[in-house]
């Protein structure tokens, strides 16, 4: 398929950690110019091989894993750490992804030859500080289940997910009252800059806007948004249930005054006319009876994509859900090296990064070693996500380490590509799940340091 995913990240973080550099530094350029105990390089790999376990016995476990003695000690370690800016590994961690997009375009999958993007975002429970809540804000307390308990203090991971690759292709974190919509108007612009291949985004009910819309037209891109009844409703009401029709939208002042505090975009809005495709699907019945309509607004074209196309390509963004599951969950993303920003936002982006290899590195074994599909019955199976996530962290640094020295045979790939060949999940065809609020709120960390 293409290079071994593990060599090519090991040389991209080589280069890369020298030429983003002044980035790395940030707003102090005195950083990691006398640093030759802690390498940068080494700082990167500490953050992406994170296990969730004590500060201590994490680096005591890196450093084992990079077969050196400690060089320092726990304190010396983070306040390198803070050192290091954030905003570098997510820029680092979303070259590297759009690299391979750029490289290896005809090995990722598409839907009817488009790439199925989703846009969404998830509340992350950050440890309970009094600077972290002045920082990021508390969780609404109608999103806490638990009566009588405190908010807890929370940010907005928002991401651009690939759904049929499993991977990430931006990220933005910040404080919870953050606008999901203005994220995901960076998350377009950062597509359109980095991708060539034209996608399809999938948005749910809390993004619509005219201002996203005429973003993704401008781009030229494909959409499918899930909306609310009332937006664009005077065109909505137009279309019977259970069919659609494509309207010429051309907005008022009354239809845009929500954008009277921004003059020159709302002129925009008044003299531009929008082919839009607005759309009715039956997904059964009410508890009274009545049918249940959702409503789908899209420039996807009627001639190449049915109904049914529609409710498929929505069906397919249920994947970014999953992965926020596994982050959570499986990587444990909301245990935090530390409690202070700077750590939280590498802790954020470099679980991003890594997810993303567990990811590329499947993608590679399945090129390679495809798995033999059952002709009939109920089940398919496909290598184990899960899994791949313990291996990765048990292996990651001792391969990268072995790589330094190329005449040295590399067992630790070895053990890795063994065990993503050998675990496997059964797939059951058309499995549904109801949402439920969860009764506990997300782990919290309480490490006690930096």
């Amino acid at each position: 398929m293409y290079a071994e995913t593990l060599r090519t990240f090991y040389d991209y973080v080589q280069d890369s950690a020298k030429y983003n550099l002044d980035l790395i530094r940030g707003e102090d350029p005195r950083s990691f110019t006398r640093y030759r105990q802690i390498s940068v390089t080494d700082l990167i790999y500490q953050m992406l091989n994170r296990k969730g376990g004590s500060q201590w016995s994490d680096i005591m476990d890196f450093y084992q894993n990079l077969g050196k003695q400690q060089p320092v000690t726990k304190t010396a370690f983070y306040l390198a750490r803070k050192k290091f800016n954030p905003e570098a590994i997510r820029v680092m961690s979303n070259e590297f992804i759009a690299n391979f997009y750029d490289n290896e375009a005809d090995s990722f999958k598409k839907w009817n030859g488009n790439l199925v993007l989703a846009v969404d975002g998830s509340k992350i429970t950050l440890p309970d500080t009094n600077e972290n809540a002045s920082i990021f804000g508390r969780i609404n307390s109608s999103t806490n289940p638990i009566k009588n308990q405190s908010t807890p203090v929370g940010g907005l991971l928002s991401t651009l997910h690939d759904c049929l690759n499993n991977t990430f292709l931006d990220v933005q974190f910040g404080p919870c009252k953050t606008s999901e919509q203005t994220y995901a108007a960076q998350h377009i612009e950062t597509y359109c800059e980095s991708y060539l291949e034209k996608a399809i985004f999938t948005f749910d009910r809390g993004y619509p806007s005219m201002r996203l819309i005429d973003q993704l037209t401008e781009k030229k891109q494909f959409f499918l948004f899930r909306v609310s009844k009332v937006f664009l409703k005077s065109y909505m009401d137009q279309v019977p249930d259970g069919e659609e029709r494509i309207l010429e939208v051309k907005l008022d002042r009354l239809m845009t005054n929500m954008h009277r505090n921004d003059l020159q975009f709302r002129q925009h809005l008044m003299n531009t006319s929008y082919r839009l495709r607005f759309t009715k699907i039956r997904i059964g019945k009410e508890e009274q009876g009545e049918d249940s309509i959702e409503y789908l607004i899209s420039n996807l074209p009627m001639e190449e994509y049915t109904i049914e196309d529609l409710k498929e390509l929505y069906h397919l963004r249920w994947a970014i859900e999953t992965s926020y599951n596994r982050l959570k969950n499986r990587m444990k993303l909301e245990d935090f090296s530390g409690f202070k920003a700077k750590i939280i936002y590498q802790d954020i982006y470099a679980d991003i990064w890594l997810y993303n290899l567990i990811s590329l590195k499947i993608i590679e074994m399945n090129d390679n070693l495809p798995l033999e599909q059952k002709q009939e019955g109920e089940y398919g199976i496909k290598r184990n996500f899960n899994k791949a996530v313990g291996i990765m962290k048990k292996m990651f640094i001792k391969t990268l380490v072995m790589m330094e020295n190329e005449n040295i045979e590399n067992s630790a790939l070895q053990v890795i590509e063994e065990n993503l060949m050998n675990n496997v999940v059964w797939i059951k065809k058309d499995r549904t799940y109801s949402r439920k609020r969860t009764t506990t709120p997300s782990a919290m960390s309480y490490k006690k340091s930096y």
